[in-house]
Formats: structure tokens, C-alpha cells, sequence
């Protein structure tokens, strides 16, 4: 079972993923850096971050210690593709 973390202003993103990522994944969803740093340290839970927002990434790094494995969907990105991107991160 994988825990995510999708932070992004785009509703839909939380929905397009769940829609493609197995079902064995439990999205939780975040709205800024703000939000995404508080939820980050209260839930040690989360195995991935996804979010498509550059200043996310860069506060996860300077903020967040260890290597949170963080995927950046570009923009006009397919669900299926970062999914993908999400099960390469998963894997040993």
C-alpha cells in the first residue's frame, strides 16, 4: 500500500490519479506549500509526494529531511504517465 500526497491547485489532479493508480494507493491532497509541509509533518505516512507545482518540490527539499521521493507532473501531463512515474519511484 503506498500513501501519497498530491499538492496542487488543480482539483481534478487528485481525481485523474485516483482513477489511474492502483488500487492499493491512498491519495491524501494539499493545496500550497503551506498546507503540504503542515500535512508532511503530521503524517509519516505519506511515501510519495506528487504536485505539479516547481515551488513545492524546492520547499520539500529545504524543509523536509531525508529523500522523500517527490514526482513533478508537467504540465498537460497524462494521468497514466504519472502513474507511471509513481510505480518507477515505488519499486526497490
Amino acid at each position: 500500500m503506498r500513501h501519497l500526497l498530491v499538492s496542487s491547485d488543480d482539483e481534478m489532479l487528485v481525481e485523474l490519479l485516483r482513477a489511474a493508480l492502483p488500487s492499493d494507493s491512498v491519495l491524501f491532497s494539499a493545496r500550497g506549500v503551506d498546507d503540504t509541509l503542515e500535512r508532511l509533518a503530521r503524517s509519516s505516512r505519506v511515501d510519495i509526494v506528487v504536485t505539479d507545482d516547481p515551488e513545492i518540490v524546492a520547499a520539500i527539499r529545504d524543509e523536509v529531511p531525508g529523500t522523500l521521493p517527490v514526482v513533478l507532473v508537467p504540465a498537460g501531463a497524462k494521468p497514466a504517465e504519472v502513474a507511471r512515474a509513481v510505480a518507477a519511484l515505488a519499486e526497490p
